[in-house]
């Protein structure tokens, strides 16, 4: 009986998976979307989630540990300094694993697209974190943002007299 079985093996040593998982990362941080099997975009979408929670610390032990992984110099400055900002405001999920209808051409495996979220060109839409939103509503700024593009925001009040209570009462009776 197999219990607290970690990860996916893939059919590969763990030597070779580690190595693939390595450059699968990077070629994520290069390209922010890539297609792959669905088995091994889930198993990178643990270790994409990781490095970037070490580009949000930022600090020398976080790179450290991040170059130990990537496998190129130029993917650990951007993730450090496009996707770490980018994601400030995220708790997690900053990737996202969609199946495609499309299966690969030699052994007829199912294919998946991963790609980072809140990027630019992204195929749907993420949901704005919860941060992110509270400090939208709170502040004001989305009453100001859609007060520029001409959308007016309607005065409510809750106290209603009787002859505007007759009015609605007779508009809504034709």
């Amino acid at each position: 009986m197999k219990k607290r079985i970690a990860f996916r093996q893939l059919g590969r040593t763990s030597k070779h998976k580690w190595a693939m998982l390595r450059n699968m990362v990077t070629s994520l941080i290069k390209h922010e979307r890539i297609v792959t099997t669905v088995a091994k975009a889930k198993e990178l979408r643990k270790l994409a989630d990781n490095v970037v929670g070490y580009a949000k610390k930022g600090n020398l032990r976080s790179r450290r540990k991040a170059n130990a992984i990537i496998q190129e110099k130029p993917m650990v400055t951007k993730l450090f300094e496009v996707l770490g900002p980018r994601y400030e405001d995220r708790d997690g999920g900053y990737t996202r694993v969609m199946k495609i209808a499309r299966f690969r051409v030699g052994d007829n495996a199912p294919l998946a697209l991963i790609e980072y979220v809140d990027r630019p060109g992204e195929i749907r839409a993420a949901r704005p974190p919860k941060a992110r939103r509270e400090r939208l509503l709170a502040g004001g700024a989305l009453k100001d943002a859609l007060e520029g593009v001409g959308i007016k925001s309607i005065e409510r009040s809750d106290d209603i007299t009787p002859d505007e209570a007759d009015v609605l009462t007779q508009d809504a009776g034709k």
